[in-house]
């Protein structure tokens, strides 16, 4: 296993532990995403893209995408700046062949093509705010799911499980979506306290 390979696995787990941490507002809205291809059947977006050859599987159903917006705010001079989740931003979602409108936080289900799932981006606007952006992409759950299980092992647990990870064939593992976090900035930002993020 590469070593790049192994720095990517300790930082998917220090994500999904600071994540865990983390409390979170109610989900306030559930959307489907729109194909944005004309011609698209049972949501099968890349299908045209498929079929003129590109390395894409069979449309295996849908994937949740929690999308959420959070800005940063202070109290006082000597404190740190935290972060704070902020509800009824509105938002649209993009990706290849789909998107969506939607008020944060909000989950959005969207094509699963494993492991030819595309990046998201989510744009983000209101009102005494700039504009927000940001982007996920699809992680090996399977993949995840594995080393968080061996986590308990120790390091030389994590390494030995890192190496079998790595043999698996990443084609036929479960693939999901973290967290879509846009962080929101109010306008002035960089005169304030707290600055811009």
């Amino acid at each position: 296993m590469k070593i790049s390979s192994l720095f990517r696995v300790a930082a998917l787990l220090f994500v999904v532990g600071l994540a865990g941490c983390q409390t979170t507002k109610p989900i306030a809205m559930s959307v489907t995403a729109t194909p944005t291809v004309p011609g698209t059947q049972n949501g099968d977006v890349l299908a045209k893209k498929r079929a003129a050859g590109q390395d894409i599987p069979e449309l295996r159903g849908q994937e949740i995408v929690t999308v959420r917006t959070y800005e940063y705010h202070r109290e006082s001079k000597n404190q740190v700046a935290s972060k704070k989740e902020i509800e009824g931003i509105s938002c649209e979602i993009t990706s290849d062949g789909y998107k969506a409108s939607l008020k944060t936080p909000a989950e959005v289900r969207v094509p699963d093509y494993g492991y030819a799932s595309r990046p998201i981006t989510a744009s983000c606007k209101a009102p005494d705010y700039r504009d927000g952006h940001a982007s996920v992409t699809a992680f090996s759950k399977t993949s995840q799911d594995r080393l968080s299980s061996a986590s308990g092992g120790g390091l030389l647990g994590v390494v030995a499980v890192a190496l079998i990870d790595a043999a698996t064939d990443h084609k036929k593992h479960d693939y999901a979506y973290p967290t879509l976090s846009v962080t929101m900035n109010r306008i002035g930002c960089e005169k304030s306290v707290v600055g811009c993020r």
